[in-house]
């Protein structure tokens, strides 16, 4: 098997694994956007729950069972909020772990192209020198007859 073949064999290897992990990379985002889109519906929640608790303070309308509910309820989305951002956190951490797996496969995978390129070119090299080294010798042969 020449060189040339088995960088090839190689190559497409790495570009098996470049696509891999280009998928890898796409569900690993939509995990880290699913996650986000949590963080912003529980931020909304507590939001608009606080403007509601607001309105009725200002209003004189909470007795003290409401305000303890309204507390306990907005101390339960913030200890959700906390936990999401921890899951976010570590979603965006695993998004750009396997984003760096890409880049380094496509830097492997050049690697293996440029490595194919410079076999291609010493094989027609190669085999240019080898004509022509016949071309001389049939050159020769004639004059010396």
């Amino acid at each position: 098997m020449s060189k040339k073949e088995t960088i090839t064999k190689i190559l497409k290897l790495k570009d098996s694994r470049k696509k891999e992990l280009e998928i890898e990379v796409k569900k690993a985002a939509d995990r880290a956007e699913t996650e986000r889109v949590k963080l912003l519906a529980l931020e909304k929640d507590y939001n608009d729950t606080l403007n509601v608790f607001n309105e009725k303070n200002i209003d004189g309308s909470l007795d003290a069972s409401n305000l303890s509910s309204y507390y306990d309820f907005l101390s339960r989305i913030d200890n959700k909020i906390r936990e999401q951002k921890v899951v976010y956190t570590k979603k965006q951490d695993e998004l750009s772990a396997v984003k760096r797996l890409l880049v380094n496969a496509h830097k492997d995978k050049k690697v293996f192209e440029i490595m194919k390129e410079k076999a291609v070119r010493k094989e027609a090299k190669a085999r240019f020198e080898s004509e022509q080294k016949e071309a001389d010798f049939f050159s020769i042969s004639r004059k010396s007859r």
